[in-house]
């Protein structure tokens, strides 16, 4: 049975401490190994890069193109532009670009019948974040069970760091590895849509929310497991401090 693995990533960004190069070759790594970990996967690489990614012709860039069974390049996408071009906030442009780019890609899967087929006919769909690696620890069980056939599956829930009268949730839920099942993929839709009105509106009133808090908050309680090890590290774009899920 195929896996989907929407790998999101932001190949050339102003966000982050690595460079263009590094986060293709970090990138590189996360197909890698998603393709070795889980088993049967569909890589649909969703890339919400400024419009330099469409001049690179590196060996590097070319194999991750290559690898991936299908390339969602948001690049000349005017919302994703937009923060580009003028938001300098990291945590605002990185989150509201996270959130658009899923956004994007679930639509243009919805409208793309050959996409929409195989998306339907897998077991799993797993959102992979680009530059981190799935480990051995990674057990598709844990994910595809009679217990998580409608359910999203999300490791476990962590205490907010942003005080909850902004967010309205009082824990977060890791976004760096997530899985749900095709019976959900409209769902999912919704969900971004609510996710993505909700977080232009915190900022707006001058507060903050990130993805992390969003699903925290969105995820239908009565459609969520959470489980203890995810099998997935790496290093966290802002300082580069290794994270272990």
């Amino acid at each position: 049975m195929k896996n989907i693995v929407l790998l999101t990533s932001a190949l050339y960004s102003n966000y982050g401490i690595y460079t263009p190069e590094q986060r293709i070759e970090q990138t590189l790594a996360t197909a890698h190994c998603a393709k070795k970990y889980i088993p049967g996967a569909v890589i649909i690489l969703v890339d919400n890069s400024k419009v330099d990614v469409q001049n690179d012709t590196s060996d590097n860039f070319n194999e991750l193109i290559d690898l991936v069974d299908y390339y969602i390049d948001n690049s000349d996408d005017s919302d994703i532009k937009y923060f580009h071009e003028h938001v300098t906030n990291y945590d605002i442009g990185k989150n509201a670009m996270e959130a658009l780019g899923i956004a994007k890609a679930l639509a243009h899967i919805h409208n793309d019948p050959e996409l929409k087929e195989v998306v339907e006919n897998s077991q799993r769909i797993f959102k992979l974040s680009g530059r981190y690696v799935v480990t051995d620890k990674f057990d598709i069980t844990k994910h595809a069970n009679e217990n998580t056939e409608k359910k999203y599956v999300f490791k476990k829930r962590q205490p907010s760091w942003i005080p909850q009268a902004d967010t309205g949730v009082d824990h977060l839920l890791q976004t760096r590895l997530y899985s749900f099942p095709p019976a959900l993929f409209e769902d999912t839709m919704a969900l971004f849509a609510v996710v993505i009105q909700n977080m232009f509106d915190t900022y707006n009133k001058q507060k903050y929310i990130d993805v992390e808090h969003s699903m925290a908050k969105f995820v239908p309680k009565e459609h969520l497991v959470e489980v203890d090890v995810v099998g997935l590290q790496g290093n966290i774009a802002p300082n580069g401090m290794m994270v272990i899920d």
